[in-house]
C-alpha cells in the first residue's frame, strides 16, 4: 500500500488528544480520518467502511488492548496496523509486534512518522474482491427487513391491545392482562434495540476482571437451562480455578446466553446441551457449547454470525449470534462454530486470560 493510497485512517484510543495533532495534519492532506474509543468500535467501524491504516493506542499494554491486534488483523489483512505507545512503554514494543502490529509509533502521534512508515511499509497490490452496489443494497435490505420484522411484530400486538382498551376498556382483570401482554411485547422491542446497539458498537461497556464460570452459569439460567422440559437436558463441566478474563460481565453473559438459547432452539425434538469451560495450553480461556441438534448445513456455516441468519429449519436467529460475535471480538477474543449437518453443532469461544 503506497503512502498516497492510505486515504482512510482510523485511530483507536480512549484519549483523542494523543492523536489530535496528527489527525488534523492528515486531514489537511485530504485523507479520511476517524477516531473511536475502543477496539470493539474499531471492528464495527472497519466492517462498515474498511480503513487502509489503523493506529491503536497500546501504551497501557493491557491484555484486552494487545489481544485486539489479532482481531483487527483478521478483519483488515490487507491494511496496515500501527501500535502507538508512549516513550515509557516503547521498551516492550516487541510484544505488540508479535501480536500483529506492522510498526510502532510514538505518542502523541506524529503525522510525519505515520506518513513515512506507511510509505516504507507499502504492500504489493492484490486484486481486491469488490462488492457491487447491488450486493451492498441487497445485504442492507435483508438487514433492514430483519430489524423491521422483529420490531413490527410486537409493535402490532401493542397497537392492537391499545385499540381494544380504547374501544371498551373492559374489567380491571382484563385491563391487567392486556397491560401484561403489552409490557412483554415492549420488552421484546427493547431487547432488539439493545442488541442493535451492541452489534453497532454503541453499547456501554465497563470491562473488569470476570469469573467465566460464574458468568456462564448465570447465562445458562437466563437461557432456560433450569426450566427443564424433559426434552432438552443441560450438562455442565467447569474447570475450577480458571483465570479471570477482562470483559463487561453483563455483555459477556448476554453473548453466552444467546449461544445457549440458539442451541436449545435447534433441539426442537429434544437433546443435550453440553457446556464446558477450560484453559487451553497456550493461555486463552475456552467456553464450549455443544448441542445434539440437527446441525448446520455446510453451505450455511459461514453465515451463522450474520444478522437475521435463517438456519436450516427456517427459523431466524435474529441478532443473537451476530451480537455474540461482536461482543466476543470486542473483548479481544474469538468465536467459531463447528457443525456436522445432522450431528449437532459446537460453538467455541476463546477469551484472553487476565495476566
Amino acid at each position: 500500500m503506497a503512502d498516497d493510497e492510505a486515504r482512510n485512517i482510523l485511530f483507536v484510543g480512549r484519549d483523542p488528544a494523543a492523536f489530535s495533532a496528527a489527525m488534523e495534519a492528515l486531514e489537511e492532506d485530504g485523507r479520511g480520518v476517524q477516531c473511536v474509543a475502543s477496539a470493539f468500535k474499531a471492528l464495527t467501524a472497519h466492517t462498515r467502511s474498511p480503513f487502509d491504516l489503523i493506529i491503536v493506542d497500546a501504551s497501557g499494554l493491557d491484555d484486552q488492548m494487545l489481544e485486539a491486534f489479532e482481531a483487527l488483523k483478521e478483519v483488515a489483512p490487507r491494511g496496515l496496523l500501527f501500535a502507538a505507545m508512549t516513550p515509557a512503554a516503547r521498551g516492550r514494543a516487541a510484544r505488540v509486534l508479535t501480536l500483529g502490529a506492522d510498526a510502532v509509533i510514538g505518542l502523541p502521534a506524529d503525522a510525519d512518522e505515520v506518513r513515512a512508515l506507511a510509505r516504507k511499509l507499502q504492500r504489493p497490490e492484490a486484486p481486491a474482491a469488490r462488492v457491487s452496489v447491488d450486493e451492498k443494497f441487497a445485504w442492507l435490505g435483508e438487514f433492514a427487513g430483519g430489524v423491521a420484522h422483529n420490531i413490527n411484530n410486537p409493535l402490532t400486538t401493542v397497537v392492537g391491545y391499545l385499540q381494544i382498551l380504547r374501544a371498551n376498556g373492559g374489567s380491571r382483570e382484563q385491563t391487567e392482562n392486556v397491560l401484561s401482554v403489552m409490557l412483554r411485547e415492549c420488552d421484546r422491542i427493547a431487547e432488539v434495540v439493545k442488541n442493535l446497539l451492541l452489534f453497532s458498537g454503541n453499547g456501554s461497556f465497563q470491562p473488569h476482571a470476570v469469573d467465566v464460570n460464574r458468568v456462564v452459569d448465570a447465562a445458562l439460567v437466563l437461557a432456560g437451562a433450569e426450566a427443564e422440559n424433559n426434552r432438552v437436558r443441560t450438562e455442565r463441566s467447569y474447570q475450577p480455578g480458571l483465570p479471570a478474563v477482562v470483559a463487561d460481565e453483563e455483555a459477556l453473559k448476554l453473548a453466552c446466553q444467546n449461544i445457549a438459547v440458539n442451541a436449545r432452539r435447534a433441539m426442537q425434538d429434544g437433546g443435550t446441551l453440553s457446556v464446558e469451560t477450560s484453559q487451553s495450553p497456550d493461555g486463552p480461556v475456552v467456553i464450549r457449547f455443544s448441542d445434539t441438534g440437527p446441525g448446520i448445513p455446510p453451505d450455511k456455516v459461514d453465515k451463522v454470525f450474520e444478522p437475521f441468519y435463517t438456519g436450516g429449519n427456517g427459523a431466524s436467529v435474529g441478532l443473537g449470534l451476530a451480537t455474540s460475535y461482536g461482543i466476543i471480538k470486542g473483548f479481544g477474543g474469538r468465536i467459531e462454530v463447528a457443525a456436522d449437518n445432522g450431528s449437532g453443532s459446537t460453538f467455541v469461544v476463546e477469551l484472553p486470560a487476565n495476566a
